[in-house]
């Protein structure tokens, strides 16, 4: 078989599966024509997030030479969807060695400030404001959660994430069908805050199978959020991107592409405000561990210089401000980003019946969402130690779920978080 015809096939089983087009690209790549075949094949098969991660953390797929790359990214995309989320760190990590600049930002000349309040100030008179996330890590997505109501309040109408699909909100509540990268619940937990803030939500992804190339990505996503200001001149678009995708500057995407937000600029002929939260990565990210911890970042933030009020930008000729994020110990096994700025809390709950079924997953949905929603919080248990690591969970009612390594559903209940009791085992209770 030509190496054509192995990218043609590969590439059908990509898109059978829904997968993002860089992972896509990746896979054309592969060398091992018969196993990454076999390999497709057969994740193509596993319809869950944890049915895919048994099957990628698997022997058979950790030993092939050639299905690492692509194949640890879907590893971590998957560990980040069941709630581990610095294993999806380590399982991808975005290796960048280079010093940082000389002149970083420094508290005697720098200030800080939540992003969310940044951006807010600087929403007046404008149309569009586009902020990235890096895939696998949903740190990444608080920004945009904590934007949601304070762009709604100032007049902003229409919410595009360049994962949804055609009705992200169909069934009333995020499903699978939503998107991909919505299958992780703080990223589902923002489809439904969209929605209950009244936002129009908005799919973009370019979809032309006709044209694979980056530049065509890159300029049909820009021609699809410019139909929505077609349509509609009085929208105000807060967009969620990926990566590079809101860069202003230009051939800076693969293949030396214009990005998408430099291409919706030259369309609309608008100014775009462009947020970067994934570009802070020299030293492996620890120079943006210690910009995090000299400036005591407690959330998404921005740095703001004393001397001309502006924002910090590292790469001022693509963005408009660099977000730092608080520094999250590597160790911990769920963060406690996983709050959600207070939005939930660490709830203990019964996973004593997973001992014997590892991996086993606990899913937690809300107890007015059907069994098809994205769960509002799940974690994969790996080992017995775990079995007492919490779930973060707003008040509320919920319905609990335990899946065994073959999928056998171990316990299925119901479970109450109250508002008042304290947080962890005595905060939640399994409902008679």
């Amino acid at each position: 078989m030509t190496r054509t015809g192995t990218s043609i096939l590969l590439l059908s089983a990509l898109l059978a599966f829904g997968l993002p087009r860089c992972l896509q690209a990746q896979a054309t790549g592969a060398t091992d024509e018969l196993s990454v075949q076999q390999f497709f094949e057969q994740l193509n098969e596993r319809t869950t997030p944890f049915e895919q991660f048994r099957f990628l953390s698997g022997p058979p797929v950790q030993r092939s030479p050639a299905l690492q790359g692509f194949a640890q990214q879907l590893l971590a995309t998957s560990s980040s969807f069941l709630g581990r989320p610095n294993d999806a760190i380590r399982e991808f990590p975005i290796h960048d060695e280079s010093e940082a600049p000389p002149a970083l930002p420094d508290t005697t000349g720098f200030d800080v400030i939540p992003a969310v309040d940044w951006i807010a100030t600087q929403a007046g008179g404008r149309q569009v404001i586009m902020v990235n996330e890096a895939h696998h890590k949903p740190q990444t997505r608080l920004l945009i959660l904590a934007l949601l109501p304070r762009l709604r309040a100032l007049g902003f109408t229409h919410f595009a994430a360049e994962t949804f699909l055609d009705q992200p909100m169909q069934a009333g509540y995020p499903t699978a069908k939503s998107g991909y990268y919505t299958r992780e619940p703080v990223f589902a937990e923002i489809v439904r805050e969209a929605a209950r803030l009244g936002y129009t939500l908005v799919p973009y992804e370019f979809t032309d199978k006709g044209d694979e190339s980056q530049q065509a990505r890159e300029t049909g996503e820009a021609r699809n959020l410019a139909e929505v200001l077609a349509r509609d001149p009085e929208a105000r678009i807060l967009v969620h991107a990926g990566y590079g995708h809101v860069s202003k500057s230009a051939g800076t995407q693969p293949d030396d592409a214009d990005p998408m937000a430099l291409e919706f600029m030259r369309l609309t002929g608008l100014p775009v405000l462009t947020i970067d939260q994934t570009r802070l990565t020299w030293e492996d990210g620890h120079a943006a561990e210690r910009l995090s911890r000299e400036f005591n970042v407690t959330s998404p933030s921005v740095l703001l210089d004393r001397e001309t009020g502006s924002a910090w930008s590292a790469f001022p000729d693509q963005f408009d401000a660099n977000v730092v994020l608080p520094a999250s110990p590597a160790s911990a096994l769920r963060p406690d980003w996983l709050e959600l700025g207070g939005r939930r809390r660490a709830v203990t709950v019964d996973m004593a019946s997973c001992i014997g079924h590892l991996p086993c997953l606990a899913e937690a949905r809300y107890a007015n969402e059907g069994n098809d929603a994205i769960p509002a919080d799940q974690f994969v248990v790996l080992a017995p130690e775990e079995t007492g690591t919490p779930l973060y969970l707003a008040p509320g009612e919920y319905r609990l779920r335990l899946l065994g390594n073959d999928g056998t559903s171990l316990a299925d209940h119901a479970l109450i978080v109250p508002s008042t009791t304290p947080i962890g085992a005595q905060g939640a209770k399994a409902a008679p």
